[in-house]
Order: C-alpha cells, then structure tokens, then sequence
C-alpha cells in the first residue's frame, strides 16, 4: 500500500510541473519561432505517388448475357460457385424462362395450324386440278369424235347434217381452247395460293426457331477451361456480383474465365496526376495477400478520360465524385498464386525531368501571378518556377544549387 501512495505522489508532483510549465509558457513571453529550411539542390525532378486498385488478369475469357430479340432483362436463376473448376462447354449459369416456354407452345401451335391451312389449300388445289384435266380430256375426246363424224359424213349424211357436223367440231376445238386457258390461269392462281400459305408457315416456323434459340441461351456455357471467376461488375446499371435472382441487361459481363499465369494491376489515378504517369514508368505493386512480396511491373496503359468511384463502383458518396484516372501495370514476377479482384498498391515514379534545380513547393508561395521564397536570413526573392511534381518544383531562375529556403 505505501507503495501505492509512493507512486501516486509521484505521478502528482509530474503533472503539477507540467502545469506549471504549461501556465509559464501561456502567460510569458511568445515562444521563439523555429523556421525550418532546405536548401535547393541539382537533380533530376521525380513525381512518385502510391496508388490503390485491384488485380485483373491479363488475358480472360469473358461471359456475357447473351443478346436476345425483344428481351431487354434477364432474371439469373442458378450460377456455378465462384472458384470452381469448369470445362470448355459445361454449363455456368442458366437463367429464368420467364414466359418463354408458354411463347414456345404458343408459337408451335400457330406452326401447326400454318401447316393445316398448307395442306388444305394443296389438297383442295390438287382435286380442282384433277377435275380441269380430266374436262380438257373429255373436250380432246369431243374434239375427236366430231371430226370422225365430219370425215364419215362427208357422203353418207346430208349436206345440212354434215355443217351440223362441222359446227359441233368448232363447237368442241373452242370449249377445248377455252378449257385450257382456264386450266393456265388456275395453275397461277394455285402458285399464287401456294406461295401465300408457304410464306406463313415459314413466318410460323422462324418464330418457332427464334424462341428455342433464345431458350438454349438461357444456359450459359463455358468459353474455355479453367477456373470460373465472378468480378464485380455492373450488372442491368448496378454494381455487383451475380447470384440468383440478380437481374441482366444483354451485354452485361456477367462471369469470366481467368488465365491464371500472367496478371497486371489495375490503379486509379487522380485526375491531377495522371498527366505525371506514362506508359513505359516503373512500378512496384503490393498485393494485400502477399504483404511481404513486391512485384514489379511498368506502366503498359492510361485511360485517355477520368471516371468517378461512384460511377465505377455505382456508389453516391461525396468522396465518390473523386474523379481517377485508370492505369494499368503489368506484372513481370507472377510467380505468386494471384487471384483477380485482390487489392493492390502501385507505388509509381517517373522523372518529369533531369538535372535540373528544384525547390520543395512548401517553400514556394504564389501571389498574383508571381512565385517567391523566403532565404534563411529572411529576405524575400522572387522566382520563376517550371515543371512541378506533387512535392517539388523545377526552378528557373532566382535561385542558385546550395541556396537555403524557408518551409513556410
């Protein structure tokens, strides 16, 4: 116990001093002011800057929503698990038939009473064309007997009977004629009919072939072998992963295919700085799975425009509307079991520019157009700035290597 209070003395006669010390400096004499400087040196310019994203595969197979006629959503059903090892051609989604198959029967029935009409018309068409031909033979036969009767006549019957004969002839080669233009036009009338119900039963039969293609697009199958990846991607304009009863839009990226041998990374720059980054500039990437292990890589890609996180990601948070640059660097050491859709940070560097004096920007102040710097001794100098890194600024003229100036 005596311990205790030993201690505890102790720790009061502490805080009284600090007290003390802390009262003596808000009531005495204002602190003497410590101006920290640097001096302005010769070297090359480097912008450096550590930035955050993700793992992507090089190379990856994509699966899409397929593109299907008058259906603009798609309702997921089942999905393979993400990570599992599939085959080029197995199936990896399938997704609700919705009406679909009530369209199918729909359609099926119209095909079948297409083909009903086509029979009819054809059957009825063919007794109508037996009748006509067998009535032109009966007006050959006519024609025949009457020239018999004119030939026989010509001595054995009257002269009165025999134009009779000849009348019945003209009578008979006329109706035989005129049968026969009949019998032409019904054969274009036939075609015509035909035609009309061929054509509906096609209609029938393509619409029947469109929803049963539409139907084997709602099982989705595997591109390649290898290992199925679901990314988070924007599925019918929302963020996401696919799961069941997850809504699509056709198009949508939907799954993928990882080859898993060769990475890169993808980071997001911000739109200030990204003028900094070029293709070409060495990396060294940190994967939150392998803290230990650095990864070399360069710069192979920018984007030419900056997105949001919000429009990125689908989010709607002030900080979202930060507007980033992608950029991608290739990894050169893949040795590491990587999985797309890990966290990343690239620690970037490039050099803006060589030997040439540069200056901390905190030392640099700008009013009205001007730049200056405060030396050590307190004089004030006004300068000419060039090219500028997130830290440091190329200085033009006012200057010299060796001159010490003031962090402000």
């Amino acid at each position: 116990m005596s311990e205790s209070r030993a201690r505890a003395r102790n720790l009061r006669r502490v805080l009284g001093v600090c007290l003390a010390v802390a009262t003596a400096a808000g009531c005495g004499a204002d602190p003497i002011p410590v101006k920290m400087t640097v001096p302005v040196r010769k070297g090359d310019l480097v912008f450096s800057g550590s930035y955050y994203g993700e793992i992507e595969p090089r190379v990856s197979h994509p699966i899409l929503v397929p593109e299907l006629r008058n259906t603009w959503q798609v309702t997921v059903e089942s999905v393979m698990a993400d990570g599992t090892q599939v085959k080029k051609g197995e199936v990896v989604l399938t997704f609700a038939r919705g009406t679909l198959g009530e369209d199918l029967r729909e359609k099926e029935t119209e095909l079948a009473v297409a083909e009903a009409s086509l029979r009819k018309v054809r059957e009825q068409h063919e007794d109508e064309g037996i009748g006509r031909t067998l009535g032109i033979r009966r007006d050959e036969m006519a024609v025949e007997l009457a020239k018999l009767a004119v030939v026989e006549g010509v001595n054995l019957i009257s002269k009165i009977d025999l134009e009779k004969a000849k009348v019945d002839l003209s009578r008979a080669e006329l109706q035989l004629e005129l049968d026969k233009k009949e019998r032409l036009a019904f054969e274009k009338k036939k075609a015509a009919a035909m035609e009309i119900e061929r054509l509906k039963v096609n209609s029938a039969s393509d619409k029947v072939k469109e929803i049963r293609a539409q139907l084997t697009l709602m099982e989705v199958r595997s591109p390649a072998d290898g290992v199925l990846y679901a990314p988070y991607t924007r599925l019918n304009w929302s963020m996401g992963k696919v799961v069941p009863g997850k809504v699509a839009r056709p198009g949508d990226k939907i799954l993928e295919i990882p080859e898993l041998d060769r990475f890169n990374a993808a980071v997001y720059v911000r739109q200030r700085e990204a003028s900094l980054v070029h293709v070409g500039d060495e990396a060294t990437v940190v994967a939150t799975m392998f803290p230990d292990h650095t990864f070399k890589g360069k710069v192979v890609s920018k984007d030419e425009f900056a997105t949001t996180r919000n429009e990125r990601l689908g989010g709607s948070t002030p900080q979202g509307n930060l507007k980033e640059v992608k950029v991608v660097v290739e990894l050169e050491d893949t040795s590491q079991p990587l999985r797309p859709g890990g966290t990343v940070r690239a620690d970037l560097a490039t050099v803006i520019a060589k030997e040439v004096l540069v200056a901390p920007l905190g030392a640099i102040k700008e009013a009205k157009g001007e730049h200056s710097v405060v030396l050590k001794d307190g004089k004030k100098v006004t300068v000419k700035v060039g090219r500028t890194s997130t830290t440091y600024a190329e200085i033009l003229e006012g200057l010299g290597e060796g001159d010490e100036v003031r962090l402000e």
